[in-house]
């Protein structure tokens, strides 16, 4: 039996019934469970040790022997061996163990024969056995590099030993990483995506919170567990939800009794002092910190700091971090009690060296804390162009609004500065006037034109006024000089690809956007370059190759947001992009969540963005069998492209609109609808948008293709899906061409079934390589009922009558959705257990996931298989993907 004093170290912690399964974290579990040496190591928050209370009950469902030891720094080799001893025996029951104890460890010096002897009977146990030690950063040195190395260099082939810690432990282990049996996960691994913290808020909130304030949530946390429990227990007191997160500080209760009793009442009066005297820097670093406190040892208290705390977070590069947004609220706090004077030097310490680093927009904001208009001032118009071209618009348009006009007018270089923070606003019009005049002067300088004409073609590209492009690019100085920006030789590509993208030529736009990745995208051009990418995975999307948008944007936005920010315009952008990929996957809820809490991010950003992220939302909708709310979002899409003069969005809105109420035949409202379409030929006859004009006109044929066949006039709608089709083969719009394909063969359903069916099997054909599984769904409720009885065809060798007429088709509706969305097909749960059936999960793994009893899997699988026509697992899942309900490129594996 294990001695008293070890009892309470060798029992595991008890693993909270709410925990939240992070199904990810799991799946890195199977990938890493069969390695020697596991090693967890994050500050405190992050949930380590309920990682390896979920880890244990995996291993235990293997019907491996998992022994828990919790460490101390009390725990010299003799007492660590003696209680890995006790917990070996406490859960294999081997008698052995205990003798080992009782004969060797208690001998001072004698605990590595105590560890060998340990180590052979794991071997004789033949069974998987599993060490988990936690807390150990807390044993001491000669443990750590004597004995806890001994027992990972020795271990047998069926032990794992798996270590949790604050800090990353000096353990020498060359030989454990160079065979590949060492995995180490840090404070990223565990940070929260998303995803988990929308799952996690839903469980404790319910529908209290919509989908942007969980993302609000999650983005003010930045994913640190203990961080949103927190900020989830403030919301949970409030009677108002959005306002309590609008209000979440950690200089109040809850969020600020953590930090003291945490981390502050366990550090020394010189590391509280460092912290919060840096706590006014954004990004820091060793030099930084120095100049700033005057600490000599900065670099040593920062280490200590990054390796132990958990709002040290890592920056930019390596060698910079930043505090993080609630950690530094909380200590701000602190510093805002320090003397008035010694804040003012503070500030002036760091306004002085980042200046001198060439920091002009964090040495501004210094100076202003200091009180040194005028030099904050001269510092923020240095910032400007380097704020303007990394996509910081807000942070320039408040220095813009801070600087006497007076001190831009005098300079020309200043003037084209502001014009173009400027031009990417309600202001462009303004913008490009200014521009257009610099460029127009006979003396202005080779490099100050080519600033001018790049800051026209971003204000005329912002206004969607492509026609001006043309004009600008032609104007282009041919000479470059050494000491120019690198975005000048960028922005004539940037201009060329937006001309190419809109005129179908997509290789061209992937050949552009390679070049301009030549360049970099630091400093200046790290806007430049990601437009140029966004217009790459554009190009994809429109060509089909949902697959390579997806995999050109998603590293893009992960590395933005490490950056820069979950909102940041880069970030936001990105987003847009992926999100309509994402859909075009059939992934709506995740398409969702990218663009939570961004929409007004992207609302001020390029109009592409802008147009496809509203497409996105209101497919989103309609997908999920919400037709108002895809209405509503149309209304909203309007009313902004109205407000920032932007045509071609105004059409996109309008033709969505008719293709909304023509599913749902409301023929009078279609007819008023196709009349302000005509009326908007005339628009985009004007020199500025004549470039849309093709696009207008392919909008306008499908348009009247889907209020022909509302009204069951076959005839016209075929003409018009001739002419769509030809037209969209010119503008090599691969995309709209499959659309095309699916009504053409609506049309010909009933007149020519057999080139109906060939038409519709190669646009399917054609939508799978790209990924795309929402084609049928999209096109229209006809196209999925033909898809789903062709299908049955196929499968059963009998013949199927196609619906009569239009009418008769759509008695019921069959609309494709997301898994959990549709409202008249399946049930949330239905929906749930079939996205778990086509991973190929048994009953007993459906019923674990979902927290219910096999026999309600049971009656949820008997009402699919009815309500999908389906006789078996593999026939409903296979007659979803015909629905849309499931993804059409993942494999059936049940």
């Amino acid at each position: 039996m294990p001695a008293p004093e070890f009892r309470l170290k060798i029992t595991p912690p008890r693993l909270p019934r709410t925990t939240l399964d992070r199904g990810r974290l799991m799946q890195i579990w199977d990938k890493i469970h069969e390695r020697t040496a596991i090693a967890v190591a994050a500050p405190a928050g992050f949930g380590k040790t309920t990682l390896l209370l979920q880890w244990r009950r995996r291993w235990l469902e293997r019907n491996a022997l998992v022994a828990w030891l919790g460490a101390d720094n009390q725990d010299q080799p003799v007492r660590f061996v003696t209680g890995l001893l006790q917990a070996l025996y406490l859960v294999s029951g081997r008698k052995a163990f205990d003798l080992i104890a009782a004969e060797h460890a208690s001998r001072a010096g004698q605990e590595i024969d105590a560890l060998t002897v340990l180590l052979a009977e794991v071997a004789l146990l033949e069974r998987e056995t599993v060490l988990i030690i936690d807390d150990a950063e807390r044993l001491p040195k000669t443990t750590l590099h004597r004995s806890l190395r001994y027992l990972l260099l020795n271990a047998p082939a069926n032990l794992h030993v798996v270590i949790g810690s604050r800090v990353r432990l000096p353990l020498h282990t060359t030989e454990l990483v160079a065979k590949g049996n060492l995995a180490v996960l840090v404070a990223e691994d565990l940070r929260l995506r998303l995803e988990e913290s929308i799952e996690i808020i839903e469980r404790r909130l319910g529908a209290r919170l919509d989908l942007d304030q969980r993302a609000q949530l999650h983005d003010l946390t930045e994913g640190w567990p203990v961080g949103l429990q927190l900020a989830i227990a403030k919301v949970e007191q409030e009677d108002d939800p959005a306002r309590s997160i609008a209000t979440i500080s950690a200089r109040r209760e809850g969020l600020q009794d953590y930090f003291i009793e945490s981390m502050f009442s366990r550090m020394s009066m010189p590391q509280r002092s460092f912290l919060v005297r840096t706590a006014i820097l954004e990004h820091l670093n060793a030099e930084l910190c120095e100049a700033v406190t005057g600490c000599v040892d900065a670099p040593a208290r920062l280490e200590q700091l990054l390796l132990e705390s958990p709002i040290m977070m890592v920056g930019e590069t390596s060698d910079w971090v930043r505090l993080h947004p609630l950690g530094r609220d909380f200590l701000l706090g602190r510093f805002e009690q320090l003397p008035r004077a010694e804040q003012t030097e503070l500030h002036l310490r760091a306004s002085r060296w980042l200046a001198g680093r060439e920091r002009f927009h964090e040495a501004a904001r210094h100076a202003l804390a200091a009180g040194d208009e005028a030099a904050a001032h001269g510092y923020a118009a240095r910032s400007l162009w380097l704020l303007g071209t990394q996509g910081k618009l807000n942070e320039a348009r408040e220095w813009l609004d801070r600087i006497p006009p007076d001190f831009i007018a005098g300079s020309t270089l200043l003037r084209l500065v502001a014009a173009w923070v400027l031009a990417l606003g309600d202001d462009n019009a303004q913008a490009l006037r200014t521009s257009l005049e610099v460029a127009a002067d006979p003396a202005v300088s080779t490099e100050m034109l080519k600033l001018a004409l790049r800051v026209a073609g971003g204000a005329a590209g912002y206004a969607d006024e492509l026609g001006r492009l043309s004009g600008i690019l032609a104007r282009w100085p041919s000479e470059s000089s050494p000491t120019e920006d690198p975005v000048c030789a960028v922005a004539p590509l940037n201009a060329r690809a937006l001309l190419e993208l809109h005129a179908g030529s997509s290789s061209e736009v992937q050949r552009l956007a390679a070049q301009v990745a030549t360049h970099g995208n630091s400093g200046s051009l790290r806007l430049a370059e990601a437009l140029a990418r966004l217009m790459a995975g554009l190009g994809h999307l429109r060509d089909g190759h949902a697959n390579r948008a997806e995999a050109l944007l998603r590293p893009a936005l992960a590395r933005a947001e490490k950056e820069d920010g979950r909102r940041s315009m880069v970030a936001c952008m990105y987003a847009a992009v992926l999100a309509a990929a994402l859909l075009e996957r059939n992934e709506l809820s995740a398409a969702q969540a990218l663009l939570a809490n961004r929409i007004d991010v992207i609302e001020a950003s390029f109009p592409d963005t802008l147009a496809i992220a509203y497409h996105t939302l209101t497919r989103i909708a309609l997908g999920q069998g919400d037709e108002r709310r895809a209405l509503n979002t149309l209304d909203n899409f309007d009313a902004l492209a109205k407000h920032r003069r932007l045509p071609r969005l105004q059409l996109q809105g309008l033709v969505e609109r008719i293709r909304i109420h023509a599913l749902d035949q409301r023929l009078e409202t279609v007819g008023g609808l196709l009349q302000a379409l005509e009326r908007f030929e005339a628009v985009f006859q004007s020199e500025e948008l004549q470039p849309f004009l093709p696009q207008y006109r392919l909008s306008g044929l499908i348009a009247r293709a889907y209020a022909a066949l509302a009204g069951d006039d076959m005839k016209a709608m075929e003409q018009h899906l001739v002419a769509a089709d030809l037209l969209a083969r010119q503008l090599q719009r691969e995309r709209d061409g499959w659309t095309i394909k699916v009504l053409r063969a609506v049309a010909l359903r009933q007149r020519d079934p057999a080139t109906a069916r060939a038409w519709l099997s190669e646009a399917l054909a054609l939508a799978s390589l790209g990924g795309h599984a929402r084609l049928l769904a999209d096109t229209h409720p006809l196209a999925v009922q033909m898809g789903m009885a062709w299908h049955d065809a196929t499968a059963d060798g009998r013949t199927v009558r196609q619906p009569a007429t239009a009418n008769e088709a759509a008695a019921p509706p069959v609309s494709a959705t997301e898994p959990g969305c549709e409202p008249d097909l399946l049930t949330a749960k239905e929906s749930e257990v079939l996205h778990l059936l086509q991973q190929g999960l048994s009953n007993k793994l459906i019923a674990r996931n979902l927290d219910i009893s096999s026999e309600t899997v049971k009656w949820h699988l008997k009402n699919l298989f009815l309500k999908l026509s389906a006789g078996t697992r593999w026939h409903a899942v296979e007659r979803a993907r015909l629905l849309g309900l499931v993804d059409n490129t993942d494999k059936v594996s049940v």
